[in-house]
């Protein structure tokens, strides 16, 4: 199945935080963000738009803003040759709408499912009913490169009539979307690749809710001590339902003297090694653990840029480390390239393959 999304309305363009709830919710529904196309308020060729995605898709789920939904509503009233009603909830649908919610409604223009759907921010959106056929599935493969698993991966991926498709997120993780053809066996073909990666395989795109969702479950609990990332590895965490039950907090510590007080980082380690190395991310471990009593531990410092660098290390260097409370612990220094943002994201992702290293009997079961 096709799936396609419009957005309409620039005052949804602008709002950033308010478009990618919009966009979290349709890839929650969808499990993928699929074709996205943009209009703003003064498009007349927004028929003509609308027609034209109908004709190349199954599905075409709109989100229009508060100004926009009438209009969008009477275009789609007149594409499926329908009367405009104003319908219970108070939502302007056409009288033959397949399912009407408030904000929502659905119907089926030519053999494309088309959802209109009213998206005002600081409220929560309408409710997606296009229920979607989903016919591929995503999964994650650790301590591997992009090249080794597609040679692994594409004689299962022939055998079962799978198409795989795969990206390289860090150096030591793969994503991979696997996506059955006509008479496809993607359990079968997933089965197969659990067998040959027993120790490899996470059951999911997003090695962080894997890591969660285990700890959960084991009653096990983590902590963190971020500097250059400045709690984006908590947050990554803090995503996840229920993750208090794994999760009693962690510390941001920018400053040398933080990192001393609240740490207990040694002033001759700071002095002689510098916030950025070995032995201090081994330190901030090390307090993290005291401090919280968790299972586990993550510690990041780094120069995430775009200044700060040195000849002995440029920006990029960054070391992160996991430690767990049986004192099993990794420590590794990266060369990361990218603008800050996206070498603080990667950080944090190298962090969590810390975890995975120390504790592989938790993780891969």
């Amino acid at each position: 199945m096709k799936n396609a999304l419009l957005i309409i309305g620039e005052d949804l363009n602008i709002n950033s935080t308010f478009l990618n709830y919009i966009l979290s919710c349709y890839k929650a529904h969808f499990k993928e963000l699929g074709e996205f196309s943009f209009v703003n308020k003064s498009d007349k060729e927004l028929p003509f738009i609308i027609e034209n995605l109908c004709s190349k898709f199954d599905t075409l789920c709109i989100f229009a803003s508060n100004e926009n939904y009438a209009t969008t509503a009477k275009i789609l009233s007149t594409l499926s040759e329908d009367l405009i009603e104003l319908k219970e909830h108070n939502t302007l649908a056409p009288s033959k709408a397949l399912t009407i919610t408030k904000d929502s409604f659905l119907i089926n223009l030519n053999e494309t499912q088309v959802n209109l759907i009213k998206a005002v921010p600081t409220k929560e959106i309408g409710q997606i009913h296009i229920k979607p056929n989903i016919n591929f599935t995503y999964f994650s493969l650790f301590d591997i490169d992009s090249e080794s698993t597609k040679i692994l991966l594409e004689p299962i991926a022939k055998t079962y009539e799978v198409q795989i498709y795969l990206s390289q997120i860090i150096e030591n993780l793969v994503i991979v979307r696997a996506e059955a053809n006509k008479f496809g066996q993607i359990e079968s073909f997933i089965n197969g690749v659990k067998n040959l990666f027993s120790q490899k395989f996470i059951a999911s795109k997003n090695l962080v809710k894997h890591i969660a969702k285990t700890l959960i479950r084991k009653n096990l609990k983590i902590t963190f001590a971020e500097s250059c990332t400045a709690g984006l590895i908590a947050a990554k965490f803090g995503q996840f339902a229920g993750v208090s039950a794994a999760f009693d907090g962690s510390l941001i510590t920018y400053a040398n003297e933080i990192k001393a007080e609240w740490l207990g980082v040694g002033k001759d380690t700071l002095e002689t090694y510098g916030a950025v190395s070995e032995q201090c991310v081994n330190e901030m471990l090390s307090g993290a653990i005291r401090s919280s009593g968790a299972d586990f531990a993550l510690a990041v410092s780094g120069i995430a840029g775009p200044d700060g660098g040195s000849v002995e290390k440029p920006v990029g260097t960054v070391f992160v480390g996991a430690l767990s409370k049986n004192g099993k612990i990794i420590v590794d220094r990266l060369n990361l390239n990218g603008d800050r943002n996206y070498i603080r994201e990667q950080s944090a992702l190298h962090a969590y393959t810390c975890l995975l290293r120390i504790a592989p009997e938790i993780f891969f079961e």
